[in-house]
Formats: structure tokens, C-alpha cells, sequence
């Protein structure tokens, strides 16, 4: 059956988690902490909270759940570590190549064909991409660029792992934050970890960040969206995190990169426009995931 509101409450909800995942950049390098050490304090403290939002601290383990577990465990520690390593705008950019993986998962186990406006869509999101990655070996590091691309993998499994029947986002979130809170082991031999206001501040911002941006999109996730549409919604964020960091730390993403930004910020702005129009028009069997 076809939720056309409930696809735009979706749509407008991971449009939510999005603007709250991107200050996730610019946090991660205002705290001193390693990488590791972000990604463990800011998982604990999520499954924490996700713990208590479902009511239950137990895990849950179905197929579905695992994969979506993986899939939100490896795109944290692979974001982190990447943005560490290179500029913001390259690490956040280059994970978002998630839609164009996103469309073969569906296509492959769904046997669900993209539409011609999937495909245009994450190909200028590709051609974005392609942009900041040339630019990444001027402003940033390769290998971070390669673990970046890498993290568009992981991530295309969160958006995926939603649509695989009796697997509920909000339980994978909550496996997958337990996973990367075992990280926390990685403290006592992190040089960097220090207990000032500036640290902890930074680390509960991270936890926040985690937290807000996964609850907006496990509701969104619940209201029938379609992975393929969340994941190009969702393309707001490599817009926005380069900005707060260009603000907070002064870091100017290079002329490939902003072109790049560009590219992905008026796909996911006409896609969003022309897939609403198509959606109205197509029968309600063309909604079925």
C-alpha cells in the first residue's frame, strides 16, 4: 500500500537527521580526543539513550538487525577516523555516494528498478563526489578520502537494512552504538584523552548529535520511505558540514570540493521536487519497496 504522507513525514524527518548529523565534523575536530576514543564515548552514550527510548536495553538479533547493526557500527568508526585524516568536506562528501550504492542493493535484493530519475539523480551525485575526491589530494589526505568512500558503503546498508521485512531502525540503531561503544576500551591508551570542560562538552555534543540525528531518522525510516529516496534526501548534510566547520575552525574547502557540494545540494533539491511530482502520479503499487 502506498503512505504518500507518511513518505513526506519520512522524507522530512531523515531531512532532520541530517542537518543533526552534520555537526558531527565539526565537533570531532574541535575535541581533542583520537578518533576512537570520539567514537566510543559518543556511541555509549547513545545506546545508552536509545536503551532507554525503547524502553529495553535488549538486543534484538534478526538478520535485518545485524546487517543494520554493521552498517551503523562501521559508517561511525570509518566517518570519524576520515575526518580526522582529511579536510570535513572531503570525508563528508565522499560518504555520500551512499545513494548510488543504495540503488544496487535495492535493485539486486528487491528486485526494485530505479527509476530514470533515481539513476540521473545519483549521477550528478556521483559527478559531485568524483569532484571532491580529485580534490581531496590537494586539501586533504588520500587515505582519508579512501576510508570516506569506503564509509558510503556502510552507510548505504543503514538507509537498506530499513526495508528488510520485521527490521525496526530503531533496534539496529541500538545494537550498532553497542558495537561502537566497546571503543571505549580505547581510552586509556588514547595520549589525547583529556578531562577538561572543552573535551567533555565536545564529547556530550557528539553523543547529542549521534543520538538526535539517528531518532529523526529511525522515525523517518518507520513512515514507509523509500531507502533510495531517503538516502538522496539526505544529501543536505555534505552541504552543511563543511560550512559549520568553515565557521567554527576556519577550515576553507578547495574549489573542487565546493563544486562538488554544489552538484550534490541541486540534485537533492530537484530530485526531492521531481520525485514528489512522479510519486503523485505513478500507481500504488509503483510506491511498493
Amino acid at each position: 500500500m502506498r503512505l504518500k504522507h507518511g513518505g513526506l513525514r519520512g522524507a522530512a524527518l531523515i531531512m532532520l537527521a541530517s542537518i543533526t548529523w552534520s555537526f558531527s565534523g565539526v565537533l570531532s575536530k574541535w575535541s581533542p580526543w583520537g578518533p576512537l576514543s570520539l567514537v566510543g564515548a559518543r556511541a555509549a552514550l547513545a545506546a545508552l539513550a536509545f536503551g532507554l527510548l525503547r524502553g529495553s536495553f535488549r538486543v534484538r538479533l534478526k538478520p535485518g538487525v545485524v546487517l543494520g547493526a554493521l552498517g551503523v557500527a562501521l559508517t561511525s568508526i570509518l566517518f570519524i577516523i576520515a575526518n580526522k585524516m582529511t579536510t570535513a568536506a572531503n570525508a563528508i562528501v565522499l560518504q555520500y555516494a551512499a545513494p548510488i550504492v543504495v540503488i544496487l542493493f535495492c535493485w539486486v535484493y528487491f528486485r526494485q528498478r530505479p527509476t530514470r530519475l533515481d539513476i540521473v539523480a545519483a549521477c550528478v551525485t556521483g559527478a559531485g563526489v568524483i569532484l571532491c575526491f580529485v580534490g581531496g589530494f590537494r586539501g586533504g589526505s588520500p587515505l582519508g578520502d579512501a576510508l570516506a568512500l569506503l564509509s558510503a558503503v556502510t552507510f548505504a546498508i543503514v538507509f537498506f537494512a530499513a526495508r528488510i521485512p520485521n527490521t525496526d531502525p530503531m533496534d539496529y540503531t541500538y545494537l550498532g552504538n553497542l558495537m561502537s561503544g566497546l571503543l571505549l576500551l580505547a581510552i586509556p591508551f588514547d595520549p589525547s584523552v583529556v578531562l577538561n570542560p572543552k573535551a567533555i562538552i565536545g564529547v556530550l555534543l557528539m553523543g547529542l548529535s549521534l543520538t538526535g540525528g539517528y531518532l529523526f531518522f529511525s522515525h523517518g525510516m518507520r513512515q514507509g520511505v523509500n531507502p533510495v529516496t531517503a538516502a538522496i534526501v539526505a544529501n543536505v548534510e555534505p552541504v552543511l558540514n563543511p560550512l559549520w566547520v568553515y565557521l567554527v575552525i576556519g577550515e576553507t574547502p578547495g574549489p573542487f570540493t565546493l563544486l562538488g557540494a554544489v552538484l550534490v545540494l541541486l540534485s537533492v533539491t530537484l530530485y526531492s521536487v521531481l520525485k514528489g511530482k512522479q510519486e503523485r502520479k505513478s500507481p500504488p503499487e509503483a510506491a511498493q519497496p
